[in-house]
């Protein structure tokens, strides 16, 4: 058996999203990802979270 992550069930995989951000959020997020060695992906994620705990 090959080694890798073990696989996700269906519930647990993460959806894949388009959205829309002004020019100088992407610019400011790519440079912050770079910085701390994150994608934009899991910046974006932990950032959701964070505020849905806050207001939902």
């Amino acid at each position: 058996m090959a080694g890798g992550r073990p696989k996700k069930e269906a519930a647990e995989k993460y959806v894949k999203q388009n959205i829309t951000m002004e020019p100088e959020q992407l610019k400011r997020l790519m440079l912050y990802c770079q910085k701390e060695d994150r994608s934009m992906s899991w910046v974006i994620r932990k950032a959701l979270e964070m505020y849905l705990e806050k207001v939902a």
